[in-house]
């Protein structure tokens, strides 16, 4: 039995680190890369890691270092570790330092999995160091004013409710929602609503450890999600609200959920979609559904990321 090394990002970041980790150590037996490009599925993501694991005995431990917490990188990774098919580790947050104490700590033949893991995560925090004197606290804060949103006049009966936002994203919980969406929104609950996703153990347990710390989750069939928020028992809460169709949400409203906006953030391409925006396709039926729902006073946008300009969707779509 022996312990291999995965590291895995957005982008070649993970591949840059193994480099810089050559370098300074030498290369390593049993390291491997895998890496989440623009144009990859989170299922074709998988498939890297699956042909990783491949190479290595049922009885090896595997240690993966990830950029992000939450990331499609460590949900697919988290997946494969619930699924319970092998002794899986993850730890986020990848930097040299933590890499390089990883390596050493092999050379331990006594060192288990878990004792690198709690080594390697304070080391990994103690690397992180500043030239200001200061704590990332002490620093002054972004004050720059922003633009008021297109859909802040729109949204009180969802706000009563305790709705704060509802996007469609096929990945539900990733990268660009914990760190940038949840913290923008000041959210407190996620609420994911999907049919299939309630029946899939795996999934779920993979969507629980990938909500940060301090936020509840609810994960809801469409019909239990549209009765709970109906009668008002999450309206003292800030609830962002994911689904992976456009379909739920389609059916939410029509289930007298008082949805007066929502965002498009990723829907990947299909058979018999049209493309509309980078990551966004949809058929020309939901199409004409959005712009059904549009007339009728429910703004729709699409943003993958909250510093992305907010625009109706009739402003960009066939432009």
């Amino acid at each position: 039995m022996s312990i291999g090394i995965i590291l895995a990002s957005h982008g070649e970041f993970a591949l840059g680190v193994k480099q810089t980790g050559d370098m300074i150590f030498g290369e390593q037996e049993q390291v491997d890369v895998c890496v989440l490009m623009p144009e990859n599925s989170p299922e074709e993501f998988r498939h890297q890691v699956e042909q990783v694991l491949a190479k290595y005995s049922v009885d090896d431990e595997l240690l993966c270092l990830v950029d992000l917490w939450s990331g499609t990188p460590f949900n697919q990774l988290n997946q494969l570790k619930e699924e319970g098919s092998r002794k899986i580790e993850i730890v986020s947050g990848l930097n040299i330092p933590m890499l390089l104490q990883a390596y050493s700590e092999r050379f331990n033949p006594k060192a288990s999995l878990n004792e690198i893991v709690q080594t390697i995560s304070t080391v990994g925090v103690q690397g992180i160091k500043t030239s200001l004197g200061s704590t990332a606290a002490d620093l002054p804060s972004n004050t720059a004013e922003t633009e008021p949103s297109v859909v802040a006049s729109v949204s009180n009966k969802m706000s009563e409710l305790g709705i704060s936002h509802v996007r469609l994203d096929e990945r539900l919980i990733h990268g660009q929602v914990a760190t940038l969406w949840l913290g923008k929104m000041g959210t407190t609950r996620v609420m994911i609503v999907d049919d299939g996703v309630v029946n899939d153990p795996i999934a779920k347990a993979s969507l629980k450890a990938a909500v940060p710390g301090g936020i509840k989750l609810s994960i809801l069939k469409t019909v239990t999600a549209a009765k709970r928020l109906k009668e008002g028992i999450y309206q003292d809460q800030k609830i962002m609200l994911l689904t992976k169709k456009i379909q739920t949400i389609f059916d939410l409203i029509d289930a007298g959920v008082p949805i007066e906006s929502f965002n498009l953030g990723n829907a990947s391409s299909r058979e018999g979609t049209l493309q509309i925006k980078k990551s966004v396709f949809l058929t020309e039926a939901e199409i004409a559904k959005i712009l059904e729902l549009e007339k009728a006073g429910i703004v729709v946008t699409a943003q993958m990321v909250p510093m992305e300009e907010e625009k109706r969707f009739s402003q960009f779509y066939g432009k």
